[in-house]
C-alpha cells in the first residue's frame, strides 16, 4: 500500500516552480507580523479603530504568534497574509459602521436554528435544504465574508463585496485547484457563519484550511463569549433594513463551543448532524490535506489524520456535555443517511420538533430540494481513513462513547 506521506498533495505548476525558486527568500517576499498586518489594513481601509473593547487585539496577537511557528512555504505565507488582511479590514469597517449607525445594535435577532456536528456530516446538505424555506434568513458567501462595505458605503457596496469574495476564492483555487471536488466555492452559495467569528480573530481557517493544529488546541482554552457577541452584532448588521426573519446558521465548529454559543443565543434551536464517523473524519482529513499540505513545508497526512480524530473526540465530549444540560425539545438529531432516504419525513419531524410553521406544500418543496442532493462538490471525492494513518477499528474504539449513543456507524 502506498504510504500516507507519498499521497500528500503537492502544489500545482507553475506555483511549485515559483515556490522552489523563491524558497530562500519567502520570509523577505511575504513578511508576517501583527504590526505590519495592522498597518497595511489601516492604510487600505482608511480607518484606524479596531474597537478593542473585548480583547480582540490580544487574541489577534496570539493567533499571529501561532502562525509564525508554522513552517509555511511561499504560497502559504501569502495565504496567511491575505487572511490577516481580510479580517483586519473587515474589523475596521465594522467598527466604523457601528459608530455611524449605532441603531443597528437595536435590531432584534430571533432565536436561530443552528446546525452543528462533526465536520463532513451533512450539515451543508441540510443547511441548503432549510435555507430554501423563505421564512428563514441564510447568509451567502459574500455576505459572511464581507459583512460591511468600504467606508463610503458601509451598509451597501454590494458589488465590491461580491468582487472581493470572488477574488479570494480565485486565489484559493490557484493553490488548491482540486478543492471543488470536496467543497465547491461560489460567491452566492449559502455559507457557514464562522466568518463572523473570524472578524473577532477566532480563525477556523487556520485549523481546517491551513492545518495550524496547535492553534486549534489553544482556542479550546479561550473565552469566546465576546467573539460570539460580535457574531450576533454582525447578524444585526446583515439584517438591517431587511424583513425580520430567524436565521438558519451552520458551522460544525459551534459544537466545540456550544456552551458559549448558548450564552449569546440561549433559545437557539440545535440540529446535530451525524454520519459514520470514520467516513466523516476521513472526508475532513481529505479536505484539510488538500490545502494544508500545499501551504506547509513539512506536514504529512498522518498528522492530519491524528489531529482529526483527537479533535473530533474532544469536540464530541465538550458538545455532548452541554447537550446533556439542555431540554430535549431544544435539540434534534439528524443522520445524513436518514434525510437522504426519507427527506420529507425527517424535514417534517424537524419542523414539528421546534414548532416551526409549515404545511404540506412547504415540506414537499424542501423534500424536492433534498432529493436534488444540494452538496457543494464537483467530480468524485475519493478518500479512505487508512490514507491518514488511521484504521476504522481505532476510530470506533476511541469514539465508542459517541457511536454507542447515536448509532453513528
Amino acid at each position: 500500500m502506498t504510504s500516507p506521506r507519498a499521497l500528500a498533495p503537492r502544489l500545482p505548476f507553475p506555483l511549485s516552480l515559483v515556490d522552489r525558486l523563491a524558497d530562500g527568500a519567502r520570509d523577505e517576499w511575504v513578511p508576517l507580523s501583527a504590526d505590519l498586518a495592522r498597518r497595511n489594513a489601516i492604510r487600505v481601509a482608511g480607518l484606524d479603530d479596531f474597537g478593542d473593547d473585548d480583547g480582540s487585539q490580544a487574541r489577534f496577537e496570539r493567533g499571529c504568534e501561532s502562525q509564525l511557528r508554522i513552517d509555511w512555504n511561499l504560497p502559504g505565507r501569502l495565504a496567511v497574509a491575505t487572511n490577516l488582511h481580510w479580517h483586519l479590514t473587515n474589523r475596521l469597517r465594522l467598527v466604523e459602521l457601528l459608530k455611524r449607525y449605532p441603531e443597528v445594535r437595536q435590531n432584534p435577532v430571533a432565536p436561530p436554528v443552528v446546525i452543528l456536528g462533526l465536520f463532513r456530516t451533512g450539515s451543508t446538505f441540510l443547511h441548503n435544504v432549510l435555507a430554501s424555506d423563505p421564512a428563514f434568513r441564510a447568509g451567502t458567501n459574500w455576505e459572511f465574508a464581507h459583512p460591511a462595505g468600504r467606508k463610503h458605503d458601509l451598509l451597501g457596496d454590494t458589488r465590491w463585496r461580491r468582487w472581493r469574495t470572488w477574488r479570494t476564492m480565485t486565489l484559493a483555487r490557484s493553490i488548491v485547484p482540486d478543492q471543488d471536488e470536496v467543497h465547491e466555492l461560489s460567491t452566492d452559495q449559502y455559507e457557514e457563519d464562522f466568518f463572523l467569528l473570524e472578524n473577532d480573530f477566532v480563525n477556523l481557517k487556520q485549523v481546517v484550511g491551513f492545518g495550524n493544529f496547535p492553534y486549534a488546541w489553544e482556542m479550546m482554552n479561550e473565552d469566546l463569549t465576546n467573539a460570539y457577541r460580535w457574531h450576533r452584532t454582525q447578524l444585526q448588521i446583515l439584517g438591517h433594513g431587511r424583513p425580520f426573519k430567524p436565521w438558519v446558521l451552520k458551522s460544525p465548529w459551534h459544537m466545540w463551543n456550544l456552551d458559549t454559543l448558548l450564552k449569546v443565543y440561549p433559545d437557539a434551536k440545535i440540529i446535530h448532524t451525524h454520519r459514520d464517523v470514520s467516513s466523516a473524519i476521513a472526508s475532513q482529513a481529505s479536505l484539510t490535506s488538500r490545502i494544508a499540505c500545499r501551504v506547509q513545508r513539512n506536514l504529512g497526512l498522518e498528522a492530519v489524520g491524528r489531529f482529526g480524530l483527537d479533535y473530533a473526540r474532544e469536540g464530541l465530549r465538550r458538545g455532548l456535555a452541554v447537550r446533556d444540560r439542555l431540554p430535549a425539545a431544544q435539540v434534534f438529531d439528524v443522520h445524513l443517511s436518514e434525510i437522504r432516504a426519507r427527506p420529507a419525513a425527517v424535514i417534517r419531524a424537524i419542523y414539528e420538533q421546534f414548532d416551526l410553521p409549515h404545511d404540506d406544500a412547504l415540506i414537499a418543496k424542501l423534500a424536492a430540494v433534498a432529493d436534488a442532493q444540494p452538496k457543494l462538490q464537483t467530480g468524485t471525492h475519493s478518500y479512505s481513513i487508512e490514507d491518514f494513518g488511521l484504521s476504522r477499528d481505532e476510530v470506533e474504539r476511541e469514539l465508542a462513547f459517541y457511536i454507542d449513543r447515536f448509532e453513528a456507524l
